[in-house]
């Protein structure tokens, strides 16, 4: 009878290792345990000065503004006396001051991006 029974153990743990796959099978596509989703938040800030450039390509691609900042900023320089009477050839004469003044916009942008990734 004890031999019997040695036996049997080895064929019970193999008949529930083989059932439990088929069970596993059925609940597959309820439950995928293969596929992980994680959401990355991206920011980035984008400076257009004096009108050069736009912000519309980083919309296009699917990045929001979150935030706008805008400043006044000199867009070009000139060059002038440091004080009157003297020879702008001599050194220390000449000093750069703002020509043309601008805008500076900042713009603050947030993408969410998600990655699937399967283990």
């Amino acid at each position: 009878m004890k031999k019997i029974s040695n036996h049997l153990y080895p064929i019970l743990a193999l008949t529930v290792l083989m059932s439990s796959c088929k069970v596993l099978d059925k609940y597959e596509n309820i439950f995928p345990s293969n596929e992980l989703e994680t959401k990355i938040t991206q920011q980035e800030t984008v400076y257009i000065y004096c009108n050069e450039g736009n912000i519309q390509d980083y919309v296009d691609k699917g990045w929001k503004i979150i935030e706008t900042e805008t400043e006044e900023v000199p867009c070009s320089w000139k060059t002038e006396k440091s004080r009157p009477g003297c020879n702008l050839r001599d050194k220390g004469c000449k000093i750069s001051v703002p020509d043309k003044l601008g805008e500076q916009i900042k713009y603050l942008l947030e993408k969410e991006t998600v990655i699937t990734s399967e283990e």
